[in-house]
């Protein structure tokens, strides 16, 4: 439950007001269709001429609204709001001045002017546009029946309003900004508490591991280097055959024991502690050589560089698997080659043998091949197995730079 609970969706990208802006789109298109009736078939209607000119203004605004403002309202206060606001306040009253029923669109312009500018920005260009309407009610005073007095009262009314109703959505548009600012936030706190719970989760894993592997495999190895030093003691000088393969049971024990004490004090491989990844990979090759009399030849190609503690681990593993696979599975073997090589693109390793090689529809199911790519693949890797060019298998894992 708490892993889900911390990496459960999180919108953290969208604020209110962002979510708001599909409603002022069909509000505008609402008010629009509204003037444009009224100025058609409404009382008070201007005559032709006006009334072409009037739904011709109507529609330059909607189109300069589609062009530009309905594409600014979905982004953060910029250039192209002041663009929009430059074409839109002077069409509104030219309209306004055409048609009386024009005043509507009053009704989106102010909304935008507060939503698209700053603070000081958005009272002054309230103040012009608002200044405007009433200089087209004073010049106009016949045909919109208002007198000097009316108009600069008219006026006043509209200013405060405006500046009330901008205030308002000043304060929304703000508090929708930190609100999505507080979810990003969170989203990321989340993201940072599930890594550390995560992590917390392995080292708990790591240190079960390592009880385990000292109470078991550790005192295991210990108790097989008793048991072959015993051996040992009790084979005669002549018996140079089993005195040869009990050193070389001795050495593996003594490595092993090595291994598993490194992993429960959670160091690098000890063949990588003191040497540098193609010294570890000969070492393995020749030892490989010697414990089962095969030929095998080792090559480093390109200049050799330190990789990552975690890519010389796998790497150092997959050679380990691979040995051991040629050992227990490639009959008639008589030769190994394996290389090592550092490339611009990456560093690849090979190791190939001729032995009697094996089926591959068998490829992900045994041989220790599943163990091999799921490491491979936690570094970003490839690994290729399959067969040889006239037999035997060819192991290959290339590590990206």
């Amino acid at each position: 439950m708490l892993g889900d609970s911390l990496t459960g969706p999180v919108d953290a990208g969208q604020d209110d007001w962002h979510r708001t802006v599909p409603g002022w789109h069909l509000a505008f298109a609402v008010l629009a269709a509204l003037t444009g009736a009224l100025i058609v078939t409404g009382d008070g209607a201007p005559p032709g001429v006006e009334r072409a000119s009037g739904l011709a203004l109507l529609a330059m605004l909607c189109c300069w609204y589609a062009a530009t403002g309905a594409r600014v309202l979905h982004r953060e206060r910029g250039r192209l709001g002041v663009v929009y606001l430059a074409g839109a306040v002077p069409l509104s009253a030219a309209l306004f001045a055409v048609a009386p029923q024009g005043a509507l669109m009053s009704f989106m312009l102010y909304p935008h002017i507060w939503a698209l500018l700053p603070l000081r920005r958005a009272v002054a260009v309230t103040v012009a546009s608002v200044a405007s309407t009433a200089a087209v009610m004073i010049v106009r005073s016949d045909a919109y029946g208002q007198d000097l007095s009316s108009a600069l009262l008219m006026a006043a009314v509209a200013l405060v309003a405006a500046l009330v109703l901008g205030v308002w959505i000043t304060r929304i548009i703000e508090q929708s900004r930190q609100r999505a600012r507080l979810v990003g936030e969170l989203a990321a706190t989340r993201a940072e508490l599930a890594e550390v719970s995560r992590e917390a989760g392995m080292l708990a894993e790591r240190e079960r591991l390592a009880k385990e592997i000292h109470d078991t495999l550790a005192q295991g190895f210990t108790s097989v280097l008793l048991l072959i030093e015993a051996a040992k003691a009790g084979t005669c000088e002549r018996d140079r055959d089993a005195r040869t393969h009990l050193d070389q049971a001795r050495r593996t024990a003594m490595d092993n024991l090595a291994e598993a004490r490194a992993l429960v004090a959670a160091l690098p491989p000890p063949r990588l502690r003191d040497a540098s990844l193609p010294d570890a990979v000969s070492g393995l090759i020749e030892r490989f050589a010697a414990e089962t009399g095969l030929e095998t030849r080792f090559t480093v190609n390109g200049t050799p560089r330190r990789l990552t503690p975690n890519e010389e681990v796998v790497l150092l593993r997959v050679t380990q698997e691979a040995l051991a696979n040629v050992r227990k599975h490639a009959s008639g073997a008589t030769r190994l080659e394996a290389a090592l090589g550092y490339g611009a693109s990456g560093v690849t390793l090979r190791i190939a043998d001729d032995g009697q090689g094996f089926d591959p529809d068998d490829a992900g199911t045994g041989f220790g091949i599943g163990g091999m790519r799921d490491r491979v693949t936690e570094v970003g890797g490839v690994l290729r197995v399959g067969p040889g060019g006239r037999s035997g298998t060819v192991v290959q894992v290339e590590l990206p730079s």
